[in-house]
């Protein structure tokens, strides 16, 4: 299951598989809960930079949604990679 603050309105046969495995086992895409700026909500860029995609999720049990108070992606680190960090922020009990 995802939320509707999605990147795409479509997606491609591994996003479909993804949604699949998480209605099946009773999780949730987390990162698409929260409403970011564009910038926020991709996860990967092309080398040529000119495709940027949300290819990288995290995913929770749909019964613990309650303990993610915020999820976005960080531009700022460098990982050597097209991919960008994915944060969450989790509450404290």
């Amino acid at each position: 299951m995802t939320g509707q603050h999605t990147l795409h309105e479509e997606t491609n046969i591994n996003g479909e598989l993804l949604c699949e495995f998480a209605n099946t086992s009773s999780m949730i895409v987390m990162n698409t809960n929260f409403q970011h700026k564009r910038i926020r909500k991709i996860t990967w860029l092309s080398p040529d930079q000119n495709t940027a995609s949300q290819i990288d999720h995290i995913i929770i049990n749909v019964n613990k949604k309650g303990v993610t108070e915020d999820m976005r992606s960080m531009r700022g680190p460098n990982v050597d990679s097209g991919h960008f960090l994915v944060k969450a922020v989790i509450k404290k009990n």
